[in-house]
């Protein structure tokens, strides 16, 4: 189904417009993904609830909506001003998804392969790129702390190319209470600069959960003490820490490579 809005009073231009912050995904449990690439490799695994596309949207985009049209999802025109009124990105390629937050309940996800356990992350650009590497070296979950910023904010979900719904994210989730209720089921090893070498990372059994903590912070003194113990990436002298991100995704490589098939999904 294709219609066209031109008005700015639009009961689903006023729901898009709210999902810019967590208050709005989680009360209409939705968010949005921008750009024809993320869109199109989205409606592999799930179904948009609505798109809008701009007057002046390029063939790439074009080819999206009709794609989306296809799966009977409803398919919105709408003038570029009042594109330009819900995007997130300053130069949009003119076509929005906004997509079913995924259900996702803690309990029902398998105890097996590696969690990536995040406390305190709070940049949405740090928080999406450890989402798409997580997704890249088959991570069974992402277990996001309270104080992390939300998974599925825009910025999040551009920086993760959309692949914070490939897979399963819970988030504002006490970890203290998660790792000691799993610690029977689960090891938990984190990433700190006092750790010890990457090769604690290397020929992992059973399920593993790896914390890693804010770029400021680090990990926090309660998510520690459920910690079996920390590794640290060896750096040149004069170089103090690495971005959140960058450490998360070189770990998740050492325990991939390291590992043959443990993260095979």
């Amino acid at each position: 189904m294709r219609v066209k809005i031109v008005s700015p009073s639009n009961a689903k231009l006023k729901i898009t417009r709210s999902l810019h912050s967590r208050s709005g995904i989680l009360k209409n449990e939705l968010f949005i993904m921008e750009g024809p690439r993320f869109i199109s490799d989205y409606l592999c695994r799930g179904v948009p609830q609505w798109i809008f596309v701009s007057e002046t949207a390029g063939s790439m985009s074009g080819d999206v909506a009709v794609a989306a049209a296809e799966m009977n999802v409803p398919v919105i025109t709408i003038p570029d001003k009042l594109f330009s009124d819900i995007a997130d990105t300053q130069t949009s390629q003119g076509v929005m998804a906004v997509c079913p937050l995924p259900s996702v309940k803690i309990d029902d996800i398998p105890r097996e392969g590696v969690f990536l356990l995040l406390d305190g992350i709070s940049d949405p650009g740090n928080m999406g790129t450890i989402i798409r590497s997580a997704a890249a070296f088959g991570c069974a979950a992402i277990i996001a702390g309270r104080g992390s910023c939300c998974p599925f904010a825009p910025k999040v979900t551009r920086a993760a190319a959309g692949l914070n719904s490939a897979v399963p994210i819970i988030f504002d989730t006490d970890l203290a209470a998660f790792m000691g209720s799993n610690s029977d089921v689960m090891e938990f090893i984190g990433a700190d600069a006092s750790g010890g070498g990457v090769e604690r990372l290397h020929g992992l059994e059973g399920c593993v959960g790896l914390v890693i903590g804010s770029e400021a912070r680090g990990i926090k003194e309660e998510t520690a003490k459920c910690c079996s113990g920390t590794v640290a990436l060896r750096m040149t002298g004069g170089v103090e820490s690495l971005n959140a991100a960058v450490s998360a995704s070189i770990l998740l490589y050492e325990i991939n490579k390291h590992s043959g098939p443990y993260l095979e999904s």
